[in-house]
C-alpha cells in the first residue's frame, strides 16, 4: 500500500510541474495570498511551518498542524510595505492524528487619492482592501504519511470595482526514515474569481517542494528547511530556506534567505515563549527604497 501510495504521489508532483511550467496570460490578483501572515513564516522567508507554534501555520503547509497536540489562537500586526497593514487572526485544534483550523487575513491599502485619468483632478478617495478567511483540515494517514487542505474565501476591493473567488491548498508530508526529516510538497491557490470591471483575474497558483531537518542538542532545537517555489505567474523557480534555534523552550532566534525574488534576501526574527504564551517578531529589509517590513505576533497554546 505504501508503495502504490508513494508511486501516485510521484506522478502527481511531476504532472502539476509540467502544468505550471506552461506560460500563462491574464491579469494576476490576490497577491495577499503569497504572503507569510505571521512572524514565524516571515522571519524565516516563508519556510518554518513544521517547527511553528502559530495556529496559522497551515497556511505555509496545509499538513502542518498535525506536528502538534494542543489548541493555539495566534493573532498578527504585519506593517507591510508602502505603509499598508496587513491583520491575522487563527486558532488550530490538533491531536496528532487529524487538526481543523481557521484563519483570516485582511490587507488595508489605506486612503489613496482618486485622481481623473485626463487631468489628474482630485475626485475623492478610495480605500482598497484584501480579505481571505480559510478553513484548514489535517490527515495522518499513516505514522510517516500526512496530508491537508485548505479552502479560502477571497474578496479583493479597488475603489468601487471587487472581486470574489475561492482557492483550495493541498498540502502532503513524508517523514524520512532519517530521524528528524521530513519531506513536503504542496500545490496552492487552485480556484476561481469573478470578473472585476469586466476583466478576468488569475490566481497565483504556486507548486513547492522541501525538506525539512530537525536536530536535538541538549537544551538546543535546531531546524532547518529549504524550499523551491515555481509560481504559475513568474517564469522563474524560487528557492528559500529557513532555520530556527530554539534555547530551553523559552528563547528562539530565526533567520531566512529568498534567492531569486526580486527586492527580498534575508530576513530574522526573535521569539520568547512563557508558559503558555509566546510572542514573536520578525524584520523583512526590502530594496530599491521600498519600506522593511515587521511582523509582530501573539500565540495562547491551551
Amino acid at each position: 500500500m505504501l508503495r502504490i501510495n508513494k508511486i501516485l504521489m510521484i506522478f502527481m508532483i511531476v504532472g502539476l510541474a509540467v502544468v505550471l511550467s506552461a506560460e500563462t496570460s491574464g491579469e494576476y490578483g490576490f497577491q495577499l495570498l503569497k504572503i507569510a501572515s505571521g512572524p514565524e513564516g516571515a522571519s524565516q522567508a516563508g519556510t518554518g511551518a513544521f517547527s511553528s507554534g502559530e495556529a496559522y501555520s497551515f497556511i505555509l503547509n496545509p499538513t502542518a498542524g498535525l506536528f502538534t497536540k494542543q489548541r493555539i489562537i495566534s493573532i498578527a500586526q504585519n506593517y507591510w510595505i508602502f505603509d499598508t497593514k496587513l491583520n491575522s487572526a487563527g486558532y488550530i485544534n490538533t491531536n496528532g492524528k487529524t487538526s481543523f483550523g481557521v484563519a483570516y487575513r485582511y490587507l488595508d491599502y489605506g486612503k489613496l487619492e482618486n485622481r481623473t485619468d485626463t487631468t489628474g483632478t482630485y475626485i475623492g478617495e478610495f480605500h482598497p482592501m484584501d480579505l481571505i478567511f480559510s478553513l484548514n483540515f489535517g490527515y495522518r494517514i499513516t505514522p510517516n504519511q500526512y496530508a491537508g487542505i485548505n479552502a479560502n474565501a477571497l474578496y479583493e476591493k479597488i475603489d468601487t470595482a471587487s472581486s470574489y473567488g475561492y482557492t483550495f491548498d493541498l498540502g502532503y508530508t513524508y517523514l524520512s526514515l532519517i530521524q528528524g526529516q521530513k519531506f513536503s510538497a504542496a500545490i496552492k491557490n487552485i480556484g476561481q474569481t469573478s470578473a472585476m470591471e469586466n476583466e478576468t483575474i488569475d490566481l497565483p497558483i504556486s507548486f513547492e517542494l522541501g525538506v525539512i531537518q530537525e536536530f536535538d542538542i541538549n537544551t538546543i532545537k535546531l531546524s532547518g528547511e529549504l524550499k523551491m517555489i515555481k509560481h504559475i505567474d513568474d517564469d522563474e523557480f524560487k528557492a528559500v530556506l529557513g532555520t530556527k534555534v530554539e534555547l530551553n523552550r523559552i528563547l528562539d532566534v530565526k533567520f531566512g534567505y529568498k534567492a531569486n525574488f526580486d527586492a527580498e534576501s534575508f530576513s530574522a526574527g526573535f521569539g520568547i515563549s512563557l508558559k503558555k504564551i509566546a510572542i514573536d517578531y520578525a524584520y523583512v529589509p526590502f530594496e530599491y527604497h521600498i519600506n522593511d517590513v515587521h511582523v509582530l505576533g501573539l500565540t495562547y497554546k491551551f
